[in-house]
């Protein structure tokens, strides 16, 4: 990384640190795959696992096939990269620090030393092919990107992704200046707001398996009253509920009116693709389906 374009402060090598002082590191402050949950923009991961996360409340993710695959990967997917745009992307094996905001955090993939940019690596499967199919990276990469271009001072961010271990794409997010303002915003209220002063935020929908295994059993008896700031959420599940409901009916007129076109039929088609069936089992009961969808 040129002295002319760095900005961010090199906190740490990494270069002979173990996953365990690693992950470590990472509690200090908030780094790049943190950014899109705290944002409440994540479909994988709640603001809430974030804060636990960097208060060491929770056991880090085991290693497995995937993360495993992904480091391997790595390598590859940026020599792929070099290959296809000729631009040369060097590893700086250091997580990076803002200058002014300490607790925004980078361990950047690559630089990109004449681009004044950086390059993230991805590795995805084939059912995530959708995720990459428009002009532009995903949502959460490009908060990502932003956050990595807050922290050193980048003009751009190269994303590039082996999808299905054979399709070679990438993306350029370009620098802006108005969603990194927002991003150190929103990061700086969540380090002092929430896991400097230990007040949690609240759960959503990603913390259902939390909740199930940290409240597994319940105390016979005991009762409470929920606090006046309950109102708010209960109107939302209210609320909630009746959309629900009217949605579920929505579904099953239109599943009634394709089966009523469908009548003695097992399958329906339409434009040439197969798109319902309606079959039934050993004992004469029809199941409907839509196909690659729910029943």
């Amino acid at each position: 990384m040129s002295s002319s374009s760095l900005r961010s402060k090199r906190m740490v090598s990494t270069l002979d640190m173990t996953h365990d002082e690693w992950l470590d590191w990472r509690r200090k402050g908030i780094g790049g795959s943190d950014v899109a949950a705290i944002c409440g923009l994540s479909r994988y991961k709640s603001p809430m696992a974030v804060y636990l996360d960097k208060l060491g409340e929770i056991p880090p993710l085991d290693d497995n096939p995937k993360m495993k695959a992904g480091r391997i990967l790595e390598p590859v997917v940026a020599d792929w990269f070099s290959e296809e745009t000729g631009m040369k992307a060097t590893k700086q094996n250091a997580i990076f620090q803002h200058p002014e905001e300490p607790h925004m955090l980078a361990n950047i993939d690559r630089w990109l030393p004449k681009q004044n940019a950086g390059l993230e690596c991805k590795n995805t499967a084939e059912y995530c092919r959708s995720d990459w199919e428009g002009a532009t990276a995903p949502t959460e990469y490009i908060l990502q990107a932003n956050h990595y271009m807050a922290v050193t001072g980048a003009d751009r961010w190269f994303i590039a992704v082996l999808i299905g271990g054979w399709d070679f794409q990438w993306r350029v997010v370009e620098r802006d200046e108005e969603l990194i303002k927002n991003l150190i915003t929103i990061e700086r209220e969540f380090w002092h707001s929430n896991v400097l002063a230990q007040q949690p935020p609240s759960f959503s929908h990603q913390d259902t398996e939390y909740l199930k295994e940290t409240y597994g059993e319940t105390t016979p008896d005991l009762s409470i009253d929920l606090p006046e700031s309950a109102w708010e959420v209960i109107q939302k599940l209210a609320e909630a509920r009746k959309v629900k409901a009217a949605a579920v009916m929505q579904e099953e007129t239109a599943k009634n009116q394709i089966k009523g076109m469908m009548q003695d039929a097992e399958k329906s088609y339409f434009q040439g693709e197969l798109r319902f069936t309606w079959k039934a089992n050993k004992k004469g009961i029809r199941s409907f389906k839509v196909i690659g969808g729910e029943e």
